[in-house]
């Protein structure tokens, strides 16, 4: 097939997409591939050039299909999603045609039934579109990811005090999103616990009001608001599809979101950081630690997830353990963002339910993460209204030194 019309190849591995190439008698490179129906989703919400086919691997899941489906159908009414899967879909055809997919390809059949699902898709999506899809780019939040696949690094320490001063710091409305859902911790950060579940949240989906969401979520602070589900071990995992929309509506709803990333590659956290303009890979200066995450990124990169979303911030930066940021840049092959010193006040903080940020605002800690904040800001074209505490001297009665901690890289 020549000149062939924009078709993407949805889900892993990634090698799914030469197998639609084949079938189509193309080039592997003339054709897209996303990791995930959270960025094919993602894809199409803000293509300027209108996609003809969405080819859905079989590692899909077929719950996260049919809603993608529906997503598509409503969204961008013109594009074709074929469903792969590798074993039979006995009964399971009406829902699919009712989800708007075109065609459902059983590989067992042979690959002959590809080529002809494809083939149909592409002719059927190429007559109906008469004039390009050209959306004008709504403006949309930022969203902030931090990861961490070791735990005690600080992750959700960093994701509550990040959170409250680019609230701070902006006076722009900040959503803080809790996706450890059986036992997470942001809440106690703040001394509260979750108002609402946040299943509550995914019953509104991607369409939820900026009212609908305030609804089920809970005030934490001046322009900062919660997310989270009151701890349940026992809770039923979501699917990364539904987290993604409920996601998507968050960010379209406020300036910035920062999200407590599940410390595993769980759908949630893969739907996180398909829809993060970056991830801040948390680690401590010991080397079991940096393994993890250099292991961790590479894994990422690996399923789909670009590299130059990453950033690695340094937790305890200043414990003398022989190692230092310059090994951490070498290990991991990415530039340490940011330095966060050791300090007792970290403890005291959770214990006493105030983020370090709020209650100690000249510590070193906090200017530390103020000067991230910042830089977030100001890279989403916002203005960083610094406070006088911002430009000086870290507050000495802190008792933490006077070396200074200096964000690399950007800023």
């Amino acid at each position: 097939m020549t000149d062939i019309p924009r078709i993407v190849a949805v889900g892993t591995p990634q090698m799914f997409r030469h197998q639609v190439a084949r079938a189509l008698d193309a080039d592997p490179d003339a054709l897209e591939w996303v990791p995930s129906v959270t960025a094919a989703e993602e894809l199409v919400s803000e293509a300027s050039e209108a996609v003809a086919v969405l080819v859905v691997s079989p590692e899909v899941k077929d719950e996260d299909a049919l809603g993608f489906a529906e997503y598509v159908s409503g969204s961008s009414p013109t594009t074709a999603v074929v469903l792969v899967r590798d074993q039979s879909w006995n009964g399971m055809l009406p829902a699919a045609m009712r989800a708007g997919i075109r065609d459902v390809v059983d590989l067992t059949s042979g690959t002959e039934e590809l080529r002809e699902a494809l083939n149909k898709a592409v002719s059927w999506s190429t007559s109906v579109q008469s004039v390009r899809d050209s959306k004008a780019g709504t403006r949309r939040g930022t969203v902030v990811s931090i990861f961490s696949s070791k735990g005690g690094t600080g992750k959700t320490f960093l994701t509550t005090n990040l959170a409250t001063a680019i609230a701070h710091i902006s006076e722009q409305d900040t959503a803080v999103v809790d996706l450890d859902l059986d036992m997470g911790d942001v809440f106690s950060y703040f001394g509260m616990e979750p108002e609402h579940p946040i299943q509550d949240l995914i019953a509104l989906g991607e369409g939820a009001s900026r009212e609908q969401l305030e609804g089920a979520a809970t005030r934490l602070g001046q322009h900062l608001w919660g997310f989270g589900a009151p701890t349940d071990p026992g809770a039923e995992q979501l699917s990364g599809g539904a987290i993604g929309k409920f996601l998507r509506a968050v960010r379209n709803s406020y300036p910035f979101t920062v999200v407590d990333a599940t410390a595993d590659y769980s759908d949630l956290a893969l739907a996180a950081f398909d829809l993060s303009d970056e991830v801040c890979l948390i680690t401590q200066l010991d080397i079991v630690g940096i393994k993890h995450l250099s292991k961790a990124l590479e894994t990422l990169v690996r399923i789909g997830v670009p590299k130059e979303r990453f950033h690695v911030i340094l937790n305890r930066a200043d414990s003398k353990v022989g190692l230092g940021p310059e090994d951490v840049q070498r290990v991991m092959e990415v530039e340490v963002e940011a330095m966060i010193p050791s300090s007792v006040l970290v403890p005291m903080s959770l214990n006493m339910g105030k983020p370090v940020y709020v209650e100690s605002p000249k510590s070193e800690v906090a200017m530390s993460i103020g000067r991230l904040a910042e830089r977030i800001i100001t890279d989403a074209g916002h203005e960083a209204k610094r406070t006088e505490y911002l430009k000086g001297e870290p507050d000495g009665g802190q008792k933490e030194g006077r070396k200074k901690f200096r964000l690399f890289g950007k800023g």
